[in-house]
C-alpha cells in the first residue's frame, strides 16, 4: 500500500497510473497524520495504509491538505469521514471552499468539463467547519514529540502550505517544489524536476521567493505530490529554477500573439513540451516513446496555466 521509510508512510494514489500522485501518512506513536488526500478515488489505498501500519482510524489526528487543487485535497472530505476525530489543516484561504466547494467544483468543471471532472475526481463533499483549522504562515504545532511547522509558499496557488515535519527533517511540498518522477531520474544527482504552472495561479515571481524559502529550511528531503520523496532539494533547485523562468518566458511571449484560444494552448504546449525534453537532457534522461506518453498530461496541464496567463497579460496591457 505504501513506501515506508522511519515514520513516514509515501502513499501511491494511482491517480492517472502509478507513480504521479502522492499522499503521505505521518505515524507518530500510535497516532497518525495524513498530508494530501488526492481524490475520493483514492480513499482505499489511503485506508490501506493506515490499516498496514496498525493504526485505528479513531487516532488519526489530523488530516493536512497542501492546497486545495483536486489532486491534493479532493478526498478530504471522505477521509474525514472515515477518521472522525481528524482535524483538517489548511491554509487560511482554503478554508472556506472546503467547508462549502461548490465554487472551487464550479471552476473546475469549467476547465474539464463534467464528463472528465466526475471521471477523475468524482463527487466533492463539504467539511463541517467546525472541523477546520487554518494555519497562519511560520505557525508550529505539535504532532507529539514533533513540530509540524507551516510555511505559506505562494506561486503555484494562493492557498497553499508547505509542512516542515521535524521528525523526519523532510518537507511535504504539495506542487510548491516542481513534481519529481522517480521513474524519469537516471542519476540521484540530476533527478528529473519540472516546475506546475497548473490554472490558474501561476506566478514566477513568487515561485521563485518558495523555492528559495524551502531551500532555507534546510530539510534533508522533500515529500512531492507528484511523486515520492526526494533527496537533495539544492541539488535539483537549479533545474526547477530554469523551468519556472523557461515557463515566465513563454507565457509572456505567448501574450503577445494574436493567436485564438486554440492557437495559444497550442503555442504554450509545443514551448513546454521542448521544456520537458531539455530536462531531460539536463538530467540525462534518453527522451523514450514511453516518456512522451506518461508526460503528455503534465505538458498538457502546465500550458493550459500558462495559456490561461497569456489571456490575463493580455487584457492587463488593453487596460
Amino acid at each position: 500500500m505504501g513506501i515506508r521509510n522511519d515514520s513516514v508512510v509515501t502513499i501511491d494514489c494511482h491517480y492517472g497510473g502509478e507513480g504521479y500522485t502522492s499522499a503521505y501518512l505521518v505515524v507518530e506513536n500510535g497516532r497518525a497524520a495524513f498530508v494530501d488526500t488526492n481524490t475520493a478515488h483514492a480513499l482505499p489505498y489511503l485506508l490501506g495504509a493506515l490499516d498496514a501500519a496498525g493504526i485505528a482510524r479513531d487516532a488519526v489526528d489530523y488530516v493536512i491538505v497542501t492546497h486545495i487543487h483536486l489532486d491534493h485535497a479532493g478526498g478530504a472530505a471522505p477521509l474525514m469521514k472515515a477518521c472522525p476525530n481528524a482535524t483538517l489543516i489548511c491554509h487560511p484561504r482554503a478554508a472556506r471552499h472546503l467547508a462549502n466547494p461548490r465554487r472551487l467544483v464550479a471552476a473546475v468543471k469549467q476547465i474539464y468539463g463534467d464528463e472528465v471532472f466526475d471521471r477523475l475526481y468524482g463527487t466533492i463533499e463539504p467539511i463541517e467547519e467546525s472541523r477546520i483549522r487554518s494555519v497562519a504562515d511560520d505557525e508550529t504545532m505539535a504532532f507529539g514529540a514533533r513540530t509540524l511547522r507551516f510555511v505559506h509558499t505562494l506561486g503555484h496557488a494562493s492557498h497553499h502550505i508547505c509542512i516542515h515535519d521535524s521528525g523526519s527533517n523532510g518537507v511535504f511540498t504539495g506542487d510548491s517544489f516542481g513534481l519529481y518522477y522517480e521513474w524519469m531520474t537516471v542519476d540521484p544527482e540530476r533527478p528529473f524536476i519540472m516546475c506546475l504552472s497548473t490554472p490558474t495561479e501561476f506566478d514566477a515571481l513568487e515561485a521563485r521567493r518558495s523555492v528559495e524559502r524551502l531551500l532555507a529550511l534546510n530539510a534533508e528531503r522533500a515529500y512531492a505530490g507528484h511523486f515520492g520523496e526526494l533527496r537533495g532539494m539544492r541539488t535539483a533547485a537549479p533545474t526547477l529554477l530554469y523551468t519556472i523562468d523557461a515557463f515566465e518566458r513563454i507565457q509572456h511571449d505567448a501574450s503577445e500573439t494574436d493567436l485564438d484560444d486554440s492557437g495559444l494552448l497550442h503555442f504554450c504546449q509545443e514551448r513546454v513540451e521542448r521544456v520537458a525534453w531539455e530536462v531531460c537532457r539536463r538530467c540525462g534522461v534518453e527522451p523514450a516513446q514511453q516518456h512522451q506518453v506518461r508526460l503528455a498530461g503534465d505538458v498538457l496541464i502546465n500550458a493550459r496555466g500558462l495559456a490561461h496567463n497569456a489571456h490575463k497579460l493580455r487584457g492587463a496591457r488593453a487596460g
